[in-house]
């Protein structure tokens, strides 16, 4: 007996679309650039970088942090919004700062560029 013969082909091809689709790395823009501004970006010496943004006052989501590739010399990055109550993914955790609006992230940085994807474009942060 085979998996072939239990399972109808439907189902299989169900299966491994999904495990494609886990595979890829897509970034989704969930915020246009005007919603999150300022966004501004601090290389260190310790090989990260630490970006800041406003998190857009909003009743049932949040910026909760982002989500990047690196694709050649370029590192890309979306800002994930999630809702207040319920799941949420998003590959670096923010920590919202003092001032209750604005969210930092630390991660990574090997590439030469740095570029924050909206959903309106992108915005170049380094160089």
């Amino acid at each position: 007996m085979t998996l072939r013969s239990l399972l109808p082909r439907s189902v299989l091809i169900l299966m491994l679309a999904s495990v494609a689709a886990c595979a890829g790395n897509a970034l989704e823009p969930r915020y246009a650039r005007d919603a999150v501004q300022p966004v501004v970006a601090r290389t260190g010496d310790d090989g990260n970088v630490r970006i800041r943004f406003v998190s857009p006052p909003e009743s049932l989501y949040y910026a909760a942090g982002v989500s990047y590739r690196a694709t050649g010399d370029e590192l890309q990055l979306v800002i994930d919004r999630c809702p207040i109550r319920g799941d949420c993914t998003t590959m670096v955790k923010g920590t919202r700062l003092g001032d209750g609006g604005t969210t930092e992230v630390s991660l990574p940085f090997r590439s030469k560029r740095l570029v924050v994807i909206h959903t309106d474009g992108a915005q170049s942060l380094v160089p």
